[in-house]
C-alpha cells in the first residue's frame, strides 16, 4: 500500500518541483478551475511542501 493518495509518477514529479523550487528560493500559488485543485493536492500532499507552496 502506498503512502501517497496519487500515482507514484505523479508524486516523484511534484517532488522535482519543490526541488527546483526550493533550490532556487521559489514559491508556488495555484488557482485552478479544469483540474479541480489538482495540482496543489499532489503538492501538499507531500511532507514539507509548506516551505514552497504558498496559496493553492
Amino acid at each position: 500500500m502506498s503512502d501517497y493518495l496519487f500515482s507514484r509518477e505523479l508524486v516523484m514529479a511534484a517532488k522535482d518541483v519543490l526541488d527546483v523550487c526550493r533550490e532556487n528560493r521559489w514559491k508556488i500559488a495555484t488557482a485552478e478551475s479544469c483540474t479541480g485543485g489538482l495540482i496543489a493536492a499532489v503538492l501538499t500532499e507531500i511532507a514539507g511542501s509548506s516551505d514552497v507552496v504558498d496559496r493553492g
